[in-house]
């Protein structure tokens, strides 16, 4: 009784032993890969995520209405400031149209009377917001260089909140 105990618990170890390391690497991965989506910018230009694939990208989700969105703007703006300088990641403005309550125009009024200079697109149809669940505004979520989604936020952030953000996509 006790070989054919001591038996079944080989073959089973064995059977697991094997199992683990016959799977695909990427099966083992519980990061999540960002499909490519395309949006319109408040230029008119169609912005792809892909287009900046290999760099580490911030989206952030807002709108002109929601107060919690105005009030990460100037912590935003200092990541945009220094992100030109240094290259070390991309930061796009996704705003979230519809309805009356946000309009293309709503947004761009906003962005251009506060002198901001965000790559600001148009997520018509929460076609951004819906791929990630976002769940309200504003929220930032940080992918890495290779597309994985590595972090997010869910409500106001600052300058400092988003850095270690991307310090996780490294």
């Amino acid at each position: 009784m006790n070989k054919r105990i001591m038996l079944l618990a080989y073959v089973l170890f064995s059977f697991m032993v094997i199992i683990q390391f016959s799977l695909p690497s990427a099966l083992a991965d519980d990061r999540l890969l960002v499909p490519d989506f395309a949006l319109v910018s408040s230029e008119g230009k169609t912005v792809r995520l892909s287009d900046y694939e290999g760099k580490i990208v911030v989206l952030n989700f807002w709108a002109s209405w929601c107060p919690p969105c105005r009030a990460e703007m100037g912590e935003l703006q200092k990541l945009e400031d220094r992100f030109k300088e240094t290259d070390e990641a991309v930061l796009l403005l996704l705003n979230q149209i519809g309805g009356r309550r946000e309009t293309t125009k709503t947004g761009v009024k906003y962005l251009k009377d506060n002198n901001y200079t965000f790559t600001n697109l148009f997520d018509y149809g929460q076609v951004g917001s819906g791929m990630f669940g976002i769940p309200g505004l504003p929220t930032t979520v940080v992918i890495d260089a290779e597309g994985y989604l590595v972090a997010h936020a869910v409500g106001g952030v600052n300058e400092k909140m988003v850095l270690e953000m991307i310090e996780e996509a490294k």
